[in-house]
């Protein structure tokens, strides 16, 4: 019976493709942002913007959550699946709940 560390130690080209492609985009990230930065990209219209977008995304997200919900529940019924995705759906809501007091209180 091989071991993971056996597997690595004979092939260890996949592990060391997802660090390079995590080290190239935090590579790019930077760049992008000096480059955004000097062309005043991120100027107040880009961050109504940006927050308007991420808000409709959270918005979705609920519908997309509750649709999966059941449709798990009518294929898989009450299992691992059930539980994963309630647990999701519970965080996504305690999440937005805890920004929402936050924000709520930071410009008071």
């Amino acid at each position: 019976m091989r071991t993971l560390s056996r597997d690595f130690l004979a092939n260890p080209s996949g592990i060391w493709g997802l660090i390079a492609a995590v080290i190239v985009s935090i590579i790019i990230f930077f760049i992008n942002r000096r480059i955004g930065r000097k062309k005043h990209l991120f100027d107040e219209r880009y961050q109504q913007t940006n927050n308007r977008s991420k808000a409709r995304s959270w918005d979705a997200m609920i519908v997309v959550y509750l649709i999966a919900w059941f449709v798990v529940i009518i294929f898989d019924g009450i299992g691992f699946s059930f539980f994963l995705l309630t647990a999701l759906y519970a965080l996504h809501n305690v999440t937005a709940i805890i920004t929402n007091f936050f924000f709520s209180t930071k410009h008071e």
